[in-house]
């Protein structure tokens, strides 16, 4: 089977990393897969920021969950506003599973395909990951959750201004306890061949 179907059919999402980080030559190699991405335009809107900071990453994690949850699943009558204290309830789970690496993508908000361009992009950095027996999962974003004083320091400290936003997430690292079985892809329609 040709390489690159290989790791597709390899690749699994996973939820469970040790807290090994990844060496810095085989995440540079991932990195530069990523940016070999097919993009809308070949605009090439797309910043990535690798962040290894567990503890950026607990607190962005937390962030992404807590505003998701109220985003898609809001109480009833409950207002989409935020708190810094919210994200210390221990039941808050991290959306990035402890994975060691998260890779951010951030494009240029007003761009149409920037969304498109991020998810080719997570996939591409997830399928490299898996030629280097890394584990990965693509991370959604259901909306811009860069809204509290303390992320938006995090923003600023990246050098990421107010025209761009984050569209997608590759979380990278080592599956605790090998990587996950394959599921069957059986609920697919099959295709329809016209000549």
């Amino acid at each position: 089977m040709n390489q690159v179907i290989q790791n597709m059919a390899d690749r699994r999402s996973v939820r469970k990393y040790t807290a090994e980080q990844i060496p810095e030559d085989t995440l540079m190699e991932i990195v530069e897969a990523g940016y070999l991405s097919p993009n809308a335009g070949n605009k090439q809107h797309l910043r990535m920021v690798v962040c290894q900071n567990a503890q950026i990453n607990e607190t962005l994690g937390k962030l992404r969950m807590l505003v998701t949850r109220k985003f898609w699943w809001p109480k009833e009558g409950e207002e989409f506003v935020f708190s810094e204290e919210e994200l210390d309830d221990p039941k808050l789970e991290n959306s990035f599973y402890g994975a060691p690496c998260v890779i951010y993508l951030f494009s240029k908000k007003d761009f149409e395909f920037a969304e498109a361009d991020a998810y080719i992009m997570s996939n591409n950095l997830c399928l490299a990951a898996r030629s280097f027996d890394v584990g990965s999962c693509v991370i959604s974003v259901a909306t811009d959750y860069f809204l509290l004083d303390s992320a938006k320091k995090i923003l600023e400290s990246w050098d990421i201004t107010d025209e761009y936003r984050i569209f997608a997430h590759a979380i990278l690292g080592y599956p605790e306890g090998g990587f996950p079985d394959a599921k069957e892809h059986d609920l697919y329609i099959p295709p329809l061949f016209v000549k």
